[in-house]
């Protein structure tokens, strides 16, 4: 396996129909993350030239990219370390990329929380698309689940056999399309929100008021009177509630 566990897309009808799905949107900027050898670049550098910008981790990728696309805007880092808002400017943005399997839930939140999100096409083990999509209620219900569709609407793009790749991997795939509701205007509502999920979903067999309390952020007390009002039953569960649901949630608690 290639330094930082690359595998590389060779399919050309995949390729062809993820990068068609940038298209969908206005954006000033389109950010492409992690491009490996430039199975995507090629075909999107071309139709969008200085609207594009690489991040590659990896600098034998990056400099294979360099030779490659003479004139491509390249950024050799990870991209985990990147300001988004500082890069993005408030230019209205879309991101691209077949994500590293290890780190595809973080790339995914860092995109998510960016105030200048306009569009996210990605690629992720199959099992993680399934989380990102489930509905309240279902066994892969989760935190994941909620933190992205509160920030966006998922839609399913296309499922990858593991063929499509060299080396082969020993999942599948599935490419995601995100489009914003921006729920959550800013990085600091995105991070409590992400915070407030986090303590909810720590224990997924206790009710949702046991939960939350032993965060020891938040008062039984408090939380039965919000829930009751808000028409749920104390003993609901954290994966009973809708993104909209947790989000109304919140407001009320942080009132108190």
């Amino acid at each position: 396996m290639p330094k930082y566990s690359q595998v590389f897309l060779h399919d050309k009808n995949v390729r062809s129909r993820i990068a068609a799905a940038a298209g969908e949107a206005q954006f000033e900027l389109l950010v492409e993350i992690g491009p490996g050898k430039g199975a995507l670049t090629g075909l999107l550098f071309p139709e969008y030239g200085p609207r594009l910008l690489a991040v590659e981790i990896d600098p034998a990728m990056a400099a294979i990219l360099k030779a490659a696309h003479p004139g491509l805007e390249l950024i050799n880092r990870d991209f985990m370390e990147l300001d988004l808002p500082a890069l993005t400017a408030g230019r209205k943005t879309a991101f691209i990329g077949n994500l590293p399997y290890e780190c595809s839930t973080a790339i995914l939140e860092k995109t998510l929380a960016c105030p200048d999100f306009e569009l996210g096409v990605f690629m992720f083990q199959r099992e993680v698309a399934r989380k990102i999509c489930a509905r309240p209620g279902a066994h892969d219900y989760s935190y994941l689940s909620v933190i992205s569709q509160a920030q966006a609407q998922a839609e399913l793009l296309l499922d990858v056999p593991a063929g499509c790749f060299t080396p082969v991997p020993e999942v599948d795939s599935s490419v995601l399309v995100f489009r914003p509701r921006r729920a959550l205007p800013s990085p600091a509502a995105f991070a409590a929100f992400s915070s407030f999920l986090k303590a909810a979903f720590a224990h997924r067999r206790k009710t949702l008021i046991n939960s939350l309390a032993l965060s020891g952020k938040y008062s039984k007390a408090g939380v039965s009177a919000i829930l009751e009002k808000q028409g749920h039953k104390l003993t609901c569960r954290p994966q009973e509630l809708t993104g909209a649901e947790f989000l109304a949630l919140l407001r009320e608690l942080e009132k108190i």
